[in-house]
């Protein structure tokens, strides 16, 4: 099926992408499956060792594309470029292991028609398991309790920072971007785990606002494949997450935003995370884990008496 020839694209569905063609076909799929058809998809193959080319002819549908890059570029530099090849008023970065509800375009262009000054929109989401059905884990459910309206609102200043810093509850991929907003290399290449909590404060901090839609229409999948799940496991998520408070406080600070400078210092969440983690390994026998998670717990907690 091809777009209406007279239907101009409005949003961009960019899928960074390094393997897994079984989950790439499912997230493709879900994107034509949505109810408006005035979208493009674009695959970019991070020099993987499964190309998609020959999946993308078959496919006989000439809004979807993909780009195969050079060399390997990593996570942040390919999640840069899937930005700058949009070509689109909005773009939405897919993950090639995640999918789409039939209603998600839909809902996140109408927000977008309503109020054309939004930096991004994101929407609440379905976690599911690497068999695509539903899923639930310890940090989901605690998002469940985040402090935020039962309703569609806005997220924005010093009280909107604060609340993402206190229980990030945006899912980085279901963002959709306004693409004239997003700066060349909106993903900071310093970071392994977190340049989507980084962007998301970044927009905050130069005074634009996100929109959250109360409905989930996105599916995340978790699965231990994935990065974030390698990444949780040997601490560098939490090295990375104690670094960009500290940040994110100092910037807040001078800003005069004592709320969210405050709740970054605090960093309660990621504290807590933190060790839950160290006693669920401590549970199973990595004793290696426990200790170099609960180690940077206690350093984090002395650090200036727990003020920084």
């Amino acid at each position: 099926m091809s777009a209406n020839s007279n239907e101009r694209p409005v949003i961009t569905f960019a899928v960074p992408y390094y393997s897994n063609r079984d989950y790439l076909i499912e997230a493709i799929g879900s994107v034509q499956a949505q109810s408006r058809s005035d979208w493009l998809l674009l695959v970019v193959d991070d020099a993987g060792p499964e190309p998609i080319d020959d999946l993308i002819a078959e496919l006989g549908d000439d809004r979807i594309s993909s780009h195969r890059n050079e060399s390997n570029l990593g996570l942040a530099n390919n999640w840069n470029r899937c930005i700058g090849l949009a070509t689109t008023p909005w773009v939405t970065l897919l993950h090639a292991d995640d999918r789409l509800e039939p209603g998600y375009a839909a809902a996140v262009l109408a927000a977008a028609e309503r109020d054309p000054t939004l930096a991004a929109i994101f929407t609440d989401v379905v976690v599911i398991g690497a068999d695509g059905a539903p899923a639930r884990s310890l940090p989901d459910a605690v998002k469940r309790f985040a402090r935020r309206p039962n309703h569609d609102h806005d997220v924005v200043g010093d009280e909107g920072l604060s609340a993402i810093l206190a229980n990030n509850y945006v899912f980085c991929p279901t963002l959709c971007y306004r693409t004239d907003l997003v700066l060349d290399h909106p993903f900071d290449v310093r970071w392994r785990m977190v340049m989507d909590l980084e962007h998301t404060a970044q927009i905050l901090l130069q005074h634009r606002r996100l929109h959250g839609i109360r409905k989930p229409l996105y599916q995340y999948r978790r699965h231990h494949s994935n990065q974030t799940s390698s990444l949780t496991a040997n601490a560098v998520r939490f090295e990375e997450e104690i670094a960009l408070y500290r940040e994110c406080a100092a910037a807040a600070a001078d800003k005069g935003w004592n709320r969210a400078a405050r709740t970054a210092r605090r960093r309660t969440m990621v504290r807590s995370h933190l060790a839950l983690q160290a006693l669920a390994d401590l549970g199973v026998g990595r004793f290696g884990a426990a200790r170099r998670k609960a180690g940077l717990l206690v350093c984090d907690l002395r650090s200036r008496g727990a003020r920084r």
